[in-house]
């Protein structure tokens, strides 16, 4: 299985809360929506409650680095041939390029961060 995972940081006109209602109630049914030319086979987002006190108390506990993104967002394929697919059809470059202009509306793409892995589960 192939998984493209994102760490989204909201545009700088964005507060947080407008960047999720957005990413949930607009990016997430056009996805949706274009699964089928896409192909994915999974679609998940995971938002970041960065108003939570326990945020501060997981990091302090652990000692990591303050969390720095508004969102998880991942979606999966069967694999990599799989996801070269979509672009070898009209409808998938067309869903491709429709949902790339509107991350545009909503995710600082240049304070981003995008890639490409292989899960390998270890629970479930």
């Amino acid at each position: 299985m192939l998984k493209m995972t994102m760490f989204a940081r909201r545009l700088p006109f964005l507060d947080h809360d407008e960047f999720d209602r957005y990413w949930r109630e607009v990016h997430g049914p056009l996805v949706t929506g274009l699964a089928q030319p896409l192909r994915i086979r999974r679609y998940v987002q995971t938002t970041v409650d960065v108003d939570d006190p326990v945020q501060n108390l997981l990091r302090q506990a652990r000692g990591t680095l303050a969390v720095d993104f508004d969102g998880l967002g991942e979606l999966w394929w069967n694999d990599l041939d799989d996801y070269r697919a979509v672009r070898s059809t009209p409808e998938g470059l067309a869903a491709v390029a429709e949902i790339a202009d509107d991350e545009r509306r909503f995710v600082d793409l240049t304070r981003s961060c995008l890639w490409f892995g292989i899960e390998r589960p270890m629970v479930g």
